[in-house]
């Protein structure tokens, strides 16, 4: 894990309440030893973040499933579907997956297998109950058919409880769990866990994960976790308002993957907002056609021009709605360099060439955050901390004064600003910056 300063200390503090006058040498050993078991689940316990909603980034569900399983179960013909929630804290997307499932007319064999670290948590999430506050996104109709009072909570039915099972799997451990039948899951999900994982550990797991899918089966993240580089089992798959990743048929990952590239490719994984964007689609157009496009408005800077509120060139003596319109065209261009950049992840576009457009978008818009986020990302990947802990915290900065807008298929403001915050945290803990 890559643990900022406050992550650290919380660490740090947790271990002085545990060791009871062990030194950390003994308490490790202590914890090594079969009778440090239970010590161990407590001090996981102890440290880990549960954090979670059902129905949890709804636009993200909403395309996946239209665009994943909706498809996924007319291609199965009735066969059974296997999914897998990875890091499924207490149970809440395990729930939404098997309610999910249900109202897309999957076969009732249909299982969502929910694994964790924390045994604590997967004892709350065995019964796959909840309080009212964390059902509040979950739609009227699914509410009322799926749940039942259960004291002062509400309990998924017993007829989708028995399509769910729970392990314990840490996600730095082989083997990864695999269906009955060996064929593999159809459909994993893993999302705001990888975001605290070292590089080396974050590309390892993804490739994990990539092969316990079976051939055209999809891996869901959040785009607070985006992956730099694309492994070779993967393939892109970009909605109005998301990307999934899909399993390239007769290639699995291995255990033999190769390492990151120095020189990789710029990959996100968006997350898309919940509740208040809207869903506008990002038009495709190639790298060149929106590097033009960058250019042009850059060109167009030249004697007696000035950078607008928002970062926009636009001629002075303009009046108010003429600057309005040329933002408008500012901020579509810089929108739609970044989808380009993210599209570039799939088809092999080079560190650099992502960095240059990156750029480019932010000459556009300077407060574009999603893209100086990414920007961040990709400057700590190319081993530049100093420069992507500035970009980190220049995001920071626009969201924090409410200056960023919203982008489709990607985070919303306070999503983006947690991440952004986390990143920045982690840098300065390794001495990157303060």
């Amino acid at each position: 894990m890559a643990l900022s300063g406050p992550q650290i200390r919380r660490l740090d503090d947790r271990l002085a309440e545990r060791c009871r006058g062990l030194t950390p040498h003994q308490y490790l050993a202590f914890l090594k030893s079969p009778s440090g078991a239970a010590e161990l689940e407590g001090l996981i316990s102890a440290v880990v973040v549960n954090k979670t909603d059902l129905f949890r980034d709804e636009v993200q569900l909403a395309d996946f499933r239209e665009h994943v399983l909706a498809p996924l179960v007319a291609r199965a013909g009735g066969r059974p579907l296997r999914l897998w929630s990875a890091g499924c804290s207490t149970g809440e997307e395990v729930a939404t997956l098997l309610m999910l499932l249900a109202e897309s007319g999957a076969s009732p064999g249909s299982t969502v297998l929910g694994t964790d670290i924390s045994e604590a948590a997967l004892r709350r999430a065995n019964s796959l109950s909840f309080t009212a506050e964390q059902l509040r996104r979950v739609p009227a109709g699914p509410r009322e058919r799926y749940f039942m009072s259960k004291g002062s909570r509400l309990a998924l039915v017993s007829a989708l409880r028995e399509r769910a099972s729970f392990q314990v799997h840490n996600l730095m451990d082989a083997p990864y769990p695999r269906p009955p039948e060996e064929r593999g899951f159809d459909i994993v999900f893993c999302r705001n866990v990888l975001i605290y994982f070292t590089v080396e550990s974050f590309h390892r797991t993804v490739a994990a994960l990539a092969d316990s899918l079976v051939p055209g089966g999809t891996l869901v993240l959040s785009s607070s976790e985006p992956l730099l580089q694309v492994p070779p089992s993967l393939r892109v798959e970009r909605t109005a308002s998301a990307f999934f990743h899909v399993r390239v048929e007769g290639r699995g990952s291995g255990e033999g993957t190769s390492p990151p590239r120095e020189t990789g490719t710029a990959r996100v994984e968006p997350r898309p907002q919940q509740d208040s964007v809207a869903r506008t689609p990002v038009p495709r157009a190639s790298r060149s056609e929106a590097r033009a496009m960058a250019e042009d408005a850059s060109e167009a800077a030249g004697p007696g021009r000035t950078l607008s509120a928002r970062g926009a060139r636009t001629p002075q003596g303009l009046d108010d709605a003429q600057l309005a319109q040329a933002s408008a065209a500012a901020f579509t261009e810089a929108d739609l360099l970044f989808a380009c950049v993210l599209d570039g992840a799939s088809s092999g576009a080079s560190d650099a060439a992502a960095e240059r457009d990156l750029r480019r978008c932010l000459l556009l818009d300077p407060d574009h955050a999603a893209a100086r986020y990414l920007l961040g990302l990709l400057l700590e990947q190319c081993r530049r901390p100093l420069e992507a802990a500035v970009e980190y915290r220049r995001a920071l900065v626009s969201l924090e004064e409410g200056r960023s807008r919203p982008v489709p298929f990607f985070l919303n403001p306070s999503r983006l600003r947690v991440a952004c915050a986390h990143a920045a945290g982690r840098l300065e803990s390794l001495g990157g910056a303060r």
